[in-house]
């Protein structure tokens, strides 16, 4: 490439650029602005189904709510019925986790928290992460209970028992 191929070649740079900046500008400057009104909004989300309350509904609601949870409490219970509770607790539940190639630690955890196994799918896939389980896990069938902690069900996960 010569020089005068190099100079012909920028100036067709510059002018695509002026090009391109003057019909953005043109373009940016046709397009109206478009201010919704509240009005319009609160037909649009009504149309949609959703419902909308002013500030004053929406606390008088969450009043409502309150008192609501303050009359379900539940009331002392006898000591027999409390028992009964305790028993119900302790009985373990078992599952099955099949482990599928493709499988992310997320998607373990969701099933094991769908499953009453883990308490919450989000610590449990940060834990497998920070302990470095997470590349660890193998595909396959896996007996589990209620009751492990997370080092247990990593271990048995990643065949490490």
């Amino acid at each position: 490439m010569n020089k005068r191929t190099a100079q012909a070649f920028a100036l067709g740079l510059i002018f695509a650029a002026i090009f391109l900046w003057a019909g953005s500008s043109v373009i940016a400057e046709k397009e109206p602005k478009k201010e919704v009104a509240v009005s319009d909004a609160k037909k649009v989300l009504e149309e949609k189904g959703y419902k909308v309350l002013s500030s004053g509904e929406f606390a008088k609601l969450n009043e409502k709510k309150a008192e609501v949870v303050k009359k379900e409490k539940p009331k002392e219970e006898a000591p027999a019925e409390k028992a009964e509770e305790v028993e119900e607790v302790k009985e373990e539940k078992k599952f099955t986790l099949i482990i599928a190639s493709g499988m992310s630690p997320g998607d373990v955890a969701t099933m094991l928290e769908s499953q009453g196994i883990i308490d919450d799918e989000t610590k449990f896939e940060r834990f497998l992460i920070d302990k470095g389980y997470h590349t660890k896990v193998q595909i396959g069938k896996y007996e589990l209970k209620s009751g492990l902690d997370y080092h247990q069900i990593a271990k048995i996960i990643t065949k490490n028992r």
